[in-house]
């Protein structure tokens, strides 16, 4: 079946393995068509941190991963960042899924809010909003800062020093 049929129920959504992370760099940098966001990805991967990585996998071969990493805030909160999907399986909905899932295991794991520095509309679909990014202190404060609560209430009243960890820094 050529790549464009591809149905989205094809493709199998799981926890990334450290094995995997060269294949994770080749995806992310043919993604993004540089390596900035890969070297980013495993920098993040193998670094003391407390993450969730999950990669979208059909017939054996990895054709998404998302990034979630503890960042310094509110509360049990996460940062998704990179999100990187082969580009013959864009326009698959890999992407949403791999969001999707991500945030759901975030929210099976306990953590409490998720910031994304990205486009309002693609974010946005999955209640990501600005306005509960406000009150962040952040370099790249701004409109393209969003955030969701996992849990009701846990950015109520939160304001200060958003702290992304160290690879963030080399962007």
């Amino acid at each position: 079946m050529p790549h464009g049929r591809v149905a989205v129920s094809q493709i199998t959504f799981r926890d990334s393995t450290p094995e995997e992370d060269a294949v994770i760099h080749q995806l992310a940098s043919r993604a993004y068509g540089r390596a900035a966001e890969a070297d980013l990805a495993i920098d993040l991967l193998v670094a003391p941190l407390e993450t969730i990585s999950i990669v979208a996998e059909r017939e054996g071969r990895i054709v998404g991963h998302v990034l979630f990493s503890r960042l310094e805030g509110p509360d049990r909160c996460l940062a998704l960042a990179p999100l990187a999907v082969d580009p013959d399986f864009r326009e698959m909905y890999v992407g949403t899924e791999l969001v999707r899932h991500g945030l759901d295991r975030a929210r099976q794991a306990g953590w409490k809010s998720v910031f994304v520095l990205g486009e309002p509309d693609y974010y946005g679909r999955f209640g990501f909003r600005s306005d509960l990014a406000d009150l962040a202190v952040v370099e790249w404060q701004g409109p393209y800062l969003l955030a969701l609560e996992l849990e009701e209430g846990a950015l109520a009243g939160w304001a200060g020093p958003l702290v992304y960890p160290e690879p963030f820094t080399r962007l």
